[in-house]
């Protein structure tokens, strides 16, 4: 292949793979490709060797057929087929096909698969630094405001900790203070996606911090620190095989972007969760104190004093399982599906299926009803104000700790929502009398299919989403419902309401 072609190819090639990387659905790569014509691209997609190049998606949407031209006398073009595997899944398949007679191609029939871009351990990426030379995250003393009465005081930890934690039964319905053994040391940044708002934030927020604090460690996710290597060269990332690392050594996480942006931020950290400041730059902005304009003067009062006001908002954990009461494995062969934490809500649906699903209640091991309807919400408290109000559920206050059940559709008109303690187990199990396979979508994505006698259990997750907020922070989720949500507002209050508001 002549230098020039190849040249064309490998940059055609790198942003095509890019792109399949980024997207939610993908799990699985190979590449149909000699193993000369990939040496130029860069390490996002270095480890994309072997015979075959096709994706196999979680979410089983429908995509059409899709073709990629690449300029080249020997690479002519990628397919993309969309295929139905047995269970009901979509899969897609790629082919690039290339002569026969090209004497430094692959050994064919071998095809070697990988879960996402592979990373070295050590050293850079090309496009970021990596994170494993970075120190432990600062300990913290988590404590209450003393405003309240000694009996409804929660017992917390006043020994420096690493890790937020929350015990099932805590009352307190008001704000904790955090302080910090030290000023913190690295800063992981989330922005929303393919937006150019959220770019510009960045860029000014990432250049700030570096500047101002020039001590501080800005850590950004993989696809921004490629994004942005040229103008933030400073900045480090965490490979997605590495995910234990936002745990090690994040202290303080800013969200550049809406709600979705903080769900997203919720899916990086299946354990404990740093603080979390939110910089609102979405479309609702129901979890977002802060407005953009701002993050320089919050920023640096939290940095400086080493002390932040939080709210602990309780999560959600979910484990799925087969007939036997086992573990599902994950379909592409990877192992088992671990611990699954989410935010706001898990959901098991019909789908695509236009059926009624059927469906056993569980609680605590006893069952409680059969639902029969389009599917349940197992709803967190912050999640009581998303899809689950949508349904019909309860608006249930952030800092009670609950479980809400909420049905989706039902057949029986006297099915309501229901609000459990924090320290149940629910469990939802695939009747016999379902003619399909039931969806789980976990914060609007992560889907699974569960067939009959398949079930999942959620409970109560020991780590909070440790919210930023301001002082008097008691007001905002009132001036949320009410501004936002626009709750009971009539003709007659419209008036009271817009001057609390301008308060």
């Amino acid at each position: 292949m002549r230098r020039a072609n190849l040249h064309a190819f490998q940059e055609s090639f790198q942003a095509f793979v890019s792109k399949q990387i980024r997207a939610p659905h993908v799990t699985q790569l190979h590449a149909c490709v000699p193993r000369s014509h990939l040496s130029g691209i860069t390490s996002s997609t270095a480890a994309v060797f072997g015979t075959r190049f096709y994706t196999t998606p979680r979410c089983g949407m429908q995509s059409p057929c899709r073709r990629f031209g690449i300029i080249g006398s020997t690479i002519k073009h990628i397919d993309m087929h969309v295929s139905t595997t047995k269970r009901g899944r979509k899969s897609f398949s790629s082919y690039v096909p290339y002569h026969q007679d090209q004497k430094d191609r692959t050994e064919s029939g071998k095809d070697i698969t990988i879960d996402r871009p592979a990373r070295s351990e050590g050293g850079s990426t090309g496009a970021g630094k990596l994170t494993s030379e970075l120190p432990t995250r600062i300990k913290m003393i988590l404590d209450t405001p003393g405003v309240f009465p000694k009996d409804l005081a929660p017992n917390t930890d006043k020994e420096p900790s690493r890790e937020i934690v929350q015990s099932f039964g805590t009352t307190y319905g008001g704000n904790y203070m955090l302080q910090w053994e030290d000023a913190p040391r690295t800063i992981l940044i989330i922005k929303k996606p393919n937006d150019e708002l959220t770019d510009k934030a960045l860029v000014d927020v990432a250049t700030w911090i570096h500047s101002t604090y020039p001590h501080m460690n800005v850590v950004v996710e993989p696809e921004v620190a490629h994004e942005f290597a040229g103008r933030l060269p400073f900045l480090y990332t965490i490979p997605d095989n590495k995910r234990v690392e936002y745990t090690r050594v994040t202290d303080l996480v800013v969200t550049l972007g809406g709600d979705g942006t903080i769900l997203h931020t919720s899916s990086l950290f299946n354990s404990a969760v740093p603080p979390v400041i939110s910089f609102s730059m979405g479309t609702l902005g129901f979890l977002l104190p802060y407005h953009i304009n701002n993050y320089q003067a919050a920023l640096t009062k939290l940095i400086d004093n080493r002390q932040a006001s939080l709210l602990l908002r309780m999560r959600l954990k979910c484990t799925l399982h087969g007939a036997d009461g086992r573990r599902l494995q994950a379909k592409d062969g990877s192992g088992r599906i671990n611990d699954l934490t989410v935010m706001n809500e898990v959901n098991l649906h019909r789908g695509r299926y236009p059926h009624l699903t059927w469906i056993g209640c569980y609680v605590d091991g006893h069952l409680i009803t059969e639902a029969v309807a389009d599917g349940l919400i197992v709803a967190s408290p912050t999640g009581s104000t998303a899809y689950s109000l949508s349904a019909g559920g309860s608006i249930v206050h952030p800092s009670i700790q609950s479980l809400l059940l909420t049905p989706i559709c039902p057949r029986s008109l006297s099915f309501r929502p229901v609000l459990l303690p924090p320290n149940a187990t629910i469990q939802l199990k695939i009747g016999e009398k379902s003619r399909g396979p039931a969806e789980v979508s976990l914060d609007g994505k992560e889907t699974f299919f569960l067939d009959k006698n398949e079930f999942l259990q959620v409970c109560m997750s020991a780590f909070p989403m440790p919210c930023v907020n301001r002082v008097h922070a008691g007001e905002d989720w009132i001036k949320d419902i009410n501004d936002l949500l626009k709750w009971n507002q009539g003709f007659l209050n419209k008036q009271s309401m817009s001057h609390y508001m301008s308060e």
